[in-house]
């Protein structure tokens, strides 16, 4: 799905290194990764001149790996919803939205600590560091989960396997930790220019998981934690193949883990970014465990049926947020310009969402087959607020560029209360359908408080683009690298 892809849209960025550091990182970074991967085709690319252009081919090499990975996990979901009843899919999409949520949580930011670090270290300390970051996020993945499983047995008493017994909260647990994991070997990859083999592993775990669905349930039948299972497959799978790619196995598997230094560590290089990670994509997963848990599991089925398609096109400013955190906000024309090429995107992309979405609901929805089609206005509803989601997206590189990712963290985080209430309030109103709309509205509120940032940062960039052509003086624009596999991955 597009809430798979989505959640991987902000994991990606360069975080927070500025200045002397910035261009400091930046030439020991090249000349070690000359050094350690030359000959690989994995040296550094040269930056574009037009910021605009930067933007739409970071977004367009973002989207074409998305296209396919939440290609084949919308046709998951639209087999296992001919192979099974409704009930089955909307507990399973319950129970996978919780395990997404609680392991987007869990990586505390460290997959962006991977990125932003692994390219300025060699060796023992890229193994260290690495497998650090794996068991912290990991541990705390699994532990959480597990408390997540028995409260949520005690309080709802839906009788969930998966939550109701022993065996059940483990294979929880054990589906929580690998997810979360997974997220930081994939931010390790592009830390290390290998994003080729990050876009295999996701590829791999599609597959996998798409294959091995339809033998489950001819063998044994579709359960949640059937399709839970399948799911965690997938994902084992991927990392076993790495695993069998990887030259050094011993080295990996006796490097000891190390504390020292890693808390400030953490603190400079993802602290702010982990929060705006969590706030922008929780709602998208906590939506389904809302819906599933008041509504049934039946109403479930057809509501992430329509989260699904419109994840599709929300990806689109999500991935142009990131292409946007690259820019080089020092400079206000190059920023300006950027941020321009994404509005005008964003633009076009939510009035085709907006006038499609009518003309298409029922007969995608009618793709996963009879009952899911009552999700028609959700999801109509959902399109109609795609440019309200954008504004969004973009107002949190916006803030980033002003030094303040941390008020972003923290206005976007209260954004996410007002989106959930305003969900519970249609849900009580108007069930599925009111979800969607109050969602939507929560969001075009959201949305009238961040665009007047946007629209200064804006007039902003415009009043500099004259000042700024005389001051250059012929001297090229420092702008921060693009490695060819973030490009790829």
């Amino acid at each position: 799905m597009c809430i798979e892809a989505a959640s991987q849209t902000l994991r990606i960025g360069r975080c927070g290194l500025s200045g002397s550091e910035n261009a400091g990182a930046r030439r020991r970074a090249g000349q070690s990764l000359r050094k350690r991967w030359g000959g690989l085709g994995l040296e550094p690319g040269n930056a574009s001149d037009s910021s605009g252009r930067r933007v739409i081919a970071i977004a367009l090499s973002l989207f074409s790996t998305t296209v396919v990975t939440s290609g084949l996990g919308f046709v998951f979901w639209a087999v296992a919803a001919h192979m099974t009843t409704t009930e089955v899919v909307g507990r399973a999409s319950a129970v996978i939205s919780a395990m997404q949520l609680i392991a987007t949580f869990c990586t505390l930011g460290l997959h962006i600590l991977l990125i932003a670090e692994l390219p300025r270290r060699d060796g023992a300390e890229i193994k260290r560091l690495v497998v650090t970051s794996l068991g912290i996020a990991g541990s705390l993945a699994f532990a959480i989960a597990a408390g997540y499983a028995v409260v949520d047995h005690q309080v709802t008493k839906t009788g969930e396997w998966i939550y109701a017994t022993p065996i059940g909260i483990a294979l929880f647990g054990v589906g929580t930790a690998i997810t979360t994991v997974t997220a930081l070997v994939d931010g390790a990859l592009v830390g290390v220019q290998q994003g080729g083999r990050q876009a295999a592993r996701n590829m791999v775990f599609a597959l996998v998981k798409l294959i091995a669905l339809p033998v489950a349930a001819f063998a044994i039948g579709l359960s949640p934690q059937v399709v839970f299972s399948v799911w965690l497959l997938g994902n084992l799978v991927s990392l076993l193949m790495l695993g069998l790619r990887t030259k050094t196995p011993r080295e990996w598997l006796t490097t000891i883990p190390s504390l020292r230094g890693f808390s400030p560590l953490w603190r400079t290089a993802a602290g702010g970014y982990h929060w705006v990670n969590v706030a922008t994509h929780a709602p998208a997963l906590v939506l389904p465990i809302m819906v599933a848990a008041q509504l049934g599991a039946r109403a479930n089925a057809g509501f992430y049926a329509a989260l699904l398609i419109v994840g599709v096109v929300w990806i689109i400013p999500y991935h142009l947020c990131f292409a946007m955190l690259t820019l080089d906000r020092g400079n206000a024309e190059h920023f300006g310009r950027g941020l321009s090429t994404a509005l005008r995107l964003c633009g076009l992309v939510s009035v085709l969402a907006a006038a499609g979405a009518p003309i298409l609901a029922r007969p995608v929805l009618a793709i996963f087959g009879p009952g899911y089609e009552q999700a028609r206005y959700c999801l109509i509803a959902f399109a109609a607020c795609t440019f309200a989601v954008a504004v969004k997206a973009i107002y949190i590189p916006v803030r980033r560029s002003q030094g303040a990712l941390g008020t972003a963290a923290l206005t976007v985080s209260l954004g996410v209360a007002l989106e959930l209430g305003g969900a519970e309030i249609g849900l009580k109103l108007g069930a599925v359908t009111g979800v969607g709309i109050g969602f939507a509205v929560a969001m075009l509120l959201e949305a009238l408080c961040f665009w007047p940032t946007i629209a200064k940062a804006r007039k902003s960039a415009d009043q500099h683009v004259p000042a700024a052509e005389p001051d250059r003086g012929g001297q090229e624009r420092e702008i921060p690298d693009i490695k060819r596999s973030v490009i790829k991955g």
